[in-house]
This record gives C-alpha cells, sequence and structure tokens, in this order.
C-alpha cells in the first residue's frame, strides 16, 4: 500500500490540473441533477404544504355573525372575518380592479398568518387601520408595495339597495396603504374562473369603520374528515343562517394538479441531464485512464502489478469524485433561488438558497457510486497485460475500405477513420463514447422537439384537453327539461353540436368525486374521450385518468357509486367504467384527469330508484339547476355568424374555453423544451470539443508524418472537419429516428398523466433546423482543432514523440 501511496501521490502532482478539470466537469453535472431533482421535489410541495400550513376546507358567508358555527361537529377550527361591502377601489394603477373579482377582508393580525402567505413586503401594523396586505393577483393590474388604493364603502342605510344590485356607495372612502404582497389558497388559479384579487387589513380598519359601513361575516373552516364532512357542513352551516358555503378542496386539488407538470418538468430535465452527463464523464475518464496508461509498460517492468495499478486508478477517480460531488452540492445550492417559479414560487413558504440533505446524500452516494464504477471500468480495460513481443493491430473499419475502393480524397478518408476508429497504443482515442454521445445528443435534442410541439399543440387544441366544443351557456334550469333557449338554439343554423349538462358530488367507492352528467341533443356529445368510450345506457359511467388511479380501477370494472337523494340520504348502486375522458377545467370538477361523467339517465338513476316515482324525483334532483349546453359551431360563415348571435343574445350566460392552468405553468412559467435544449447543447459541445482535443493530442505523430510525406495545411483541417462531420452525421442517423420514437413515447406517457388526449406531433422543419444546426455547429467547433492541427510543424511533432 505504501507503493500505491507513493505512485497516488506522483500521479496528484504531475496531473492535479486535469483532475480538478474533470472534478469540475464532475461538478456540473452533478449540480445540475440535484437541483433539478431538488427543484422538482419543492415545485410539488409547495401548494400542499401552503395548504397545510395556511388552507382550509370550506368557506362560508353570512350577513349576520354565526358564533355556533365552531361548535358543529365535523368542523375543526375556525378563522373569523368580516367583509366589510365596497365598491370598486381605484389606484394609481395600470388597469382598472373589476368589482366581480374583488374582495376586502378584515382579520386580527394575529389570524392573517394563519391563511396568507407573505411573498413581498411586511404584515400591517395592527394598529395603523390604512395598512393592507394585496394579493399578488393585483400585480398585473400594477399595485406594488406602496401603492395607495382608495376604497369606497357603502353606508349602513344601503343594505336593503345593495342586495338588490350594485349602487353608488354613500359610506365613507379610505385611502389605504399596500404594505405587503400575500398568496392565500383560494387566490391561485384553480379549475374555473377569474382568480380572486384580494386585500386584506387587520382589525384596526374595522374600529376605525365601525358603525359607518355593512359587514358581512366570513368563516374559513377545517373539516375533520375535509372533503368528506363538505355536504353535511353546507347543510349545517345553512340551518345556521348561512347565506352559502363553498368547497375549497376541489379547487386546492386542481391547483396541485396544475403545479404538479413543473415538478415533472424538472425532474425529467435532471434525468436528461443525469445521462447526458454520464456519457461525458465516462468519456473523460476513458481519456484521462489511457494518458495515464503510457507509464504502465515501466511500471510492470518495475515489478508493480495489475492489483496496484487499479487501486492508484481508484484512488485517482475517488479524488475527482470528491471534487465534483462537493462542487455540485455547492452548484446545487448556489442555483436554489432560481426555483421554483411561477404558482409554485408563490407558494412556497421560505425563498432564496436552500438545502435538500435528502437529495444531497442519495446525489452524492450515487454519483460516486456511477463514478467509482466508471473508473474502475477504464482502469481495468487499460491495465490489461500485453503479450511480450505483440502489437495489437488496428482493424480498418469497413466505412474507410468503402471510402478507399470508392477513391475517396486522402483528407476525407483519413478523417472518416479517425472518427470511427479507436487506433492502438499511444495513438488511441475513445470514438465510441465520442459517438453515443452525438448520438444522444440528437436523440434528446429530436425527442425535445417532438415533446415541444406536442406541448405547442396540445394548448392551441382545446379538443386535446377535454373541449371539443366552442362556447357553453350557464342555465337557471336542468337540461333534461326542454327550455325556450334550447328550441332557439336547436333552430339557429351554423350550430353543429349541442350537449346539455349537470354537475354535481357523488361517491365512486367511498371517494367523493366531482361528477358531470350530459347528453347529446345535436351531433355527439361534447366531452373529449382518451381510451374506450363515452357513456351511452345507464350504469355506464366514464372516470378521468387521476380518479381512475386514485380508485385503483380499470375500463370494464365496475365501481360503487353513492349520490344523495332528493329527500335526504343517499343510494348506492353500481356502474362499469367504459371509458376515460378529459375534464373542461373550467367546469369545476377539480382538473383535467379528476371526475366522472354519466349519462342524465345514469346520473337520475345514482339519485332516484326506478319506478313510477323516478320522474318526481328526478325533477326535485334537477331543479337545483346549474345545468348548461355545450355548443359546436361550424367551420365558415355560418358557424361564425350563428357565434356572433350566440354572444350578443346570450352575454350574461355565455363562457369561453379556457387554457388549463397546468398546461400554462409546464409551458410558459418554465420553458422546459428550451432548457432542454439548452443543457443538451452545453453537454453535446463538450462531448465535441472533448473528442476532437484528445484526438489532435493523441494523434500528433501521425499528422506529422503527414505533413513529412506532402500533406498541406488545407488537408490537415480538412481531415479534422472530415472527422468532427462524421461525428454528427453518425449522430443525426441514428440520432433522428430513435428520438422521434423517443419524443412520441415521451409526451405519450406525460399526456396521459396529465389526463389529455396524447396527440404527439412531428413538425419536420424542426428536424431538419435540429439536423442542420448540428452540423454547423459541429463544424464551427472544428475550426480551432483544426486550426492547430494546421500550423504544426512536422520536425517539432515528430521530435516530440
Amino acid at each position: 500500500m505504501a507503493v500505491v501511496g507513493m505512485l497516488f501521490h506522483s500521479e496528484a502532482r504531475q496531473r492535479w490540473k486535469s483532475w480538478l478539470l474533470l472534478g469540475g466537469l464532475v461538478a456540473l453535472t452533478t449540480g445540475l441533477v440535484l437541483a433539478g431533482v431538488s427543484a422538482g421535489r419543492r415545485t410539488a410541495a409547495a401548494f400542499p404544504l401552503l395548504v397545510a400550513t395556511h388552507g382550509y376546507d370550506a368557506v362560508t358567508y353570512s350577513s349576520k355573525p354565526l358564533p355556533k358555527i365552531g361548535g358543529l361537529h365535523e368542523v375543526r377550527s375556525v378563522t373569523a372575518l368580516s367583509a366589510p361591502a365596497t365598491a370598486v377601489p381605484s389606484c394609481a394603477c395600470s388597469q382598472a380592479i373589476s368589482q366581480e373579482d374583488f374582495n376586502l377582508y378584515v382579520a386580527p393580525a394575529k389570524s392573517l398568518s394563519h391563511f396568507v402567505n407573505l411573498v413581498a413586503g411586511r404584515m400591517p401594523d395592527p394598529s395603523d387601520p390604512h395598512q393592507i396586505l394585496a394579493s399578488f393577483n393585483l400585480q398585473e393590474l400594477g399595485v406594488r408595495v406602496g401603492t395607495v388604493m382608495r376604497v369606497p364603502f357603502y353606508a349602513p342605510s344601503q343594505r336593503a339597495a345593495l342586495e338588490n344590485g350594485h349602487i353608488i356607495p354613500h359610506g365613507p372612502t379610505l385611502a389605504l396603504r399596500v404594505v405587503g404582497i400575500e398568496a392565500s389558497e383560494g387566490e391561485f388559479p384553480g379549475s374555473s374562473g377569474e382568480p380572486e384579487k384580494d386585500l386584506y387589513a387587520t382589525s384596526a380598519l374595522a374600529r376605525a369603520l365601525s358603525g359607518k359601513t355593512i359587514a358581512f361575516s366570513i368563516y374559513y373552516v377545517r373539516l375533520t374528515h375535509g372533503v368528506d364532512d363538505i355536504p353535511k357542513f353546507e347543510a349545517d352551516a345553512q340551518a345556521l343562517g348561512a347565506l352559502g358555503s363553498a368547497d375549497q378542496v376541489t379547487p386546492a386539488t386542481a391547483v396541485a394538479s396544475s403545479i404538479h407538470p413543473q415538478a415533472v418538468g424538472w425532474w425529467i430535465l435532471a434525468a436528461l441531464s443525469a445521462v447526458v452527463g454520464l456519457v461525458v464523464v465516462a468519456q473523460a475518464l476513458a481519456r484521462q485512464s489511457l494518458v495515464e496508461s503510457e507509464t504502465h509498460g515501466v511500471l510492470r517492468a518495475l515489478g508493480l502489478g495489475r492489483r496496484e495499478m487499479v487501486l492508484v486508478g481508484l484512488a485517482r477517480t475517488l479524488t475527482i469524485g470528491a471534487i465534483g460531488v462537493l462542487g455540485g452540492v455547492a452548484l446545487s445550492l448556489l442555483l436554489s433561488p432560481l426555483a421554483p417559479v411561477g404558482e409554485a414560487r408563490l407558494a412556497e413558504p421560505s425563498r432564496g438558497f436552500t438545502f435538500d440533505p435528502l437529495v444531497a446524500v442519495i446525489g452524492v452516494l450515487g454519483a460516486l457510486v456511477l463514478l467509482l464504477g466508471l473508473g474502475l471500468l477504464s482502469d481495468l480495460r487499460t491495465t490489461r497485460a500485453k503479450s511480450p513481443g505483440t502489437t495489437r493491430v488496428a482493424r480498418p473499419s469497413r466505412v474507410g475500405g468503402a471510402l478507399a475502393s470508392a477513391g475517396a480524397p486522402p483528407s476525407l478518408l483519413i478523417g472518416v477513420r479517425r472518427a470511427v476508429e479507436r487506433g492502438t497504443g499511444r495513438d488511441a482515442v475513445p470514438v465510441g463514447a465520442a459517438m453515443l454521445g452525438s448520438i444522444l445528443a440528437v436523440t434528446a435534442l429530436c425527442a425535445t422537439s417532438v415533446f415541444g410541439a406536442s406541448l405547442t399543440h396540445l394548448t392551441t387544441t382545446p379538443a386535446l384537453y377535454g373541449q371539443p366544443f366552442d362556447v357553453w351557456l350557464n342555465l337557471n334550469g336542468s337540461p333534461a327539461t326542454p327550455t325556450p333557449m334550447l328550441s332557439h338554439l336547436e333552430r339557429m343554423q351554423g350550430i353543429t353540436g349541442i350537449t346539455g349538462g349537470i354537475g354535481d358530488d357523488v361517491k365512486i367507492n367511498g371517494k367523493t368525486v366531482d361528477a358531470l352528467a350530459g347528453d347529446p341533443i345535436r351531433g355527439s356529445l361534447q366531452l373529449t374521450t382518451v381510451n374506450g368510450r363515452p357513456p351511452h345506457s345507464g350504469h355506464e359511467i366514464a372516470l378521468g385518468a387521476t380518479t381512475m388511479r386514485a380508485l385503483h380501477t380499470h375500463i370494464g370494472a365496475a365501481v360503487a357509486v353513492s349520490a344523495p337523494r332528493p329527500g335526504g340520504g343517499s343510494r348506492t348502486s353500481s356502474y362499469r367504467v367504459v371509458g376515460t375522458t378529459v375534464f373542461p377545467p373550467d367546469f369545476g370538477a377539480g382538473g383535467l384527469g379528476t371526475g366522472a361523467v354519466f349519462t342524465l339517465g345514469g346520473f337520475l338513476d345514482a339519485q332516484c330508484p326506478p319506478g313510477p316515482s323516478q320522474a318526481a324525483c328526478g325533477r326535485e334532483a334537477f331543479e337545483g339547476g346549474g345545468g348548461s349546453y355545450m355548443l359546436r359551431f361550424a367551420r365558415g360563415a355560418d358557424g361564425r355568424a350563428a357565434l356572433e348571435r350566440v354572444a350578443q343574445e346570450y352575454a350574461a350566460s355565455i363562457s369561453y374555453p379556457i387554457t388549463p392552468a397546468n398546461l400554462v405553468n409546464f409551458g410558459e412559467a418554465v420553458n422546459f423544451p428550451l432548457i432542454f435544449g439548452l443543457v443538451l447543447i452545453v453537454f453535446g459541445i463538450t462531448t465535441l470539443v472533448h473528442v476532437l482535443v484528445v484526438s489532435v493530442a493523441r494523434r500528433k505523430r501521425e499528422a506529422g508524418l503527414l505533413r513529412a510525406l506532402g500533406f498541406v495545411r488545407r488537408q490537415i483541417a480538412y481531415s479534422v472537419w472530415w472527422q468532427t462531420t462524421t461525428i454528427a452525421l453518425v449522430g443525426l442517423v441514428v440520432g433522428v429516428p430513435v428520438g422521434i420514437l423517443v419524443g412520441r413515447a415521451v409526451w405519450q406517457e406525460f399526456a396521459l398523466s396529465l389526463g389529455v388526449l396524447p396527440d404527439a406531433v412531428v413538425v419536420p422543419w424542426v428536424i431538419v433546423a435540429v439536423a442542420a444546426g448540428t452540423l454547423v455547429v459541429a463544424s464551427a467547433l472544428a475550426i480551432g482543432p483544426a486550426v492547430v492541427a494546421a500550423r504544426s510543424r512536422p520536425a517539432s511533432l515528430l521530435r516530440s514523440e
């Protein structure tokens, strides 16, 4: 072992610069992987953590205090607020604030921290009535810390008039200054509607407005059994005098679902960095082992065995690994403030530098094990003993032989042979790793282009994410009952599809699920089916992909559906799963992959038993309204005219499809395809530069001989260019078709995990651009090594050898 230590010390003194560079490469790879995994974990946990610390299960409101609401059996905790009646505030902002989305809440200063997450600024002074927090959604309107908002309040005498509509406020108008920006659970864009734009003040404002305005009571409630207690809580709260209650669990589930693709994107980025980085590091280690193997013959002659040489190599690899993993942890820490982004950043309670011990420990151990394994393989190969008096003869490649038979120019022939032939002895170059790196880079670039094109196609094609209709109209009644609106729509030319639908909560296999029920009135059912088919008869049901996974069921299986009966209680019956469907994000079903679909008859059967009384029971079940008509218009002038007419005549009821928040988050908040491409370009350039530098350095003697035999500088430079071009062409020939297949497969899995239709798109001109860009970049990278090789003097090259 003393000999091993002495040799290691000697190697370290001689080669510490190259070891340090290799450690930097390991640090880059490890740091990117650790940062990506950590960013994914933080992104996935951000909103659930916000809900756990600042969230609530339901909100209820009343025109008077409800002190008994905290005593309800299903209520675990209550946070009481008041909501003064206000008109639209004014400020020196870039856009006007809408009354429909604006709310002002008043809470004790200690209670504010229970349901808001401070994003910027500070909490308001509990003794100053003019200090407020503003929602992060108001930032898009120009509200910042320091903005002064003039808020008009209604007088107590205006209560009756206010209940009948918006009127001019006669109460005081106060100037409120924003001292902080906050994020609360209900303000995140979820499954439907515009996000709320709230202001929060302390009890000092309530004292200043005492007796001068109208105040409503608001209660944020935590329930003992979460979503399962919501129906009972809504009924009990109404019995106490509440004007209404709202489920917050379903929107929260939709928000978490919308953020999750970001986490998946970070993990994909980390995996991609790991794969490509592993290839680059393996190639660099192979090159280092080859360089250090030049002294193995001398060491064998001095009596050193293969075991000792391998141990020296492992010590070198461990040293490089220690430098790399320490640098990688430091790099991941430096990158941590950059993530998460978008909504996940607003939800995360901590900002700045973040250290994830679990990811760091697993990542460090994994990096060291992989690195030692790669180093051991390289050392075992380079320390293999050779028979005395024998020299390994390089076997020419078939490609080189074919080019030689065809009379290819010498520079072309030599360049291609350098690219595909490893060589022997001191001229050996690890070309296999370079080829693999080129293939992987092109494969990943093509796969990324397919993924990006498919994502763009998805966000611009509403039918793929559950909205094959163009608009939908809200109903005051049930779609099962003929209405004058329906008669008018059926007579209108240019409408090719009409579906009547309604929604409500049911329990499937014991889990609460938001369900939709609908029947086609004209054309087919206006919902998108991923697998199987939509329900056609009474006891059939289609489920979202997420719901199907949560219920551990599949197409063809039977599920137990429990629905509330109009007269009280519930009814349970069996339904057969016939398909997987996509749910429009603005239908309140909880997100793309969440929910269930019945026919109207099947939904009626779930609530009312068959028999003579079913019709009366159905009228009672559907009398609450909440239905809608989904309309699809013809393409062309008739369809455009019909859409304009519907928009004018039903302006108060019409809604337009919206792009799901999770697709917006993935495609806009973080441009993952662009990040993937940048990472691949960095690693691809590193791989190609490395093989060129190694090849030029290792084959100096060959270049000297060629110059001595009459090669001019231009031919030497062309041979380097042909070597680079050959590596790039091999990458294109293999990587383009493989990349397209990988991209389609990855997109299909990603789309199915979201619960959308997996329609992969390959854009030919993008693939052509990737191929052309690869060749251009390869040619540009060859310039430096080609110039160096061409300018070398043959005498000095041969003398150095």
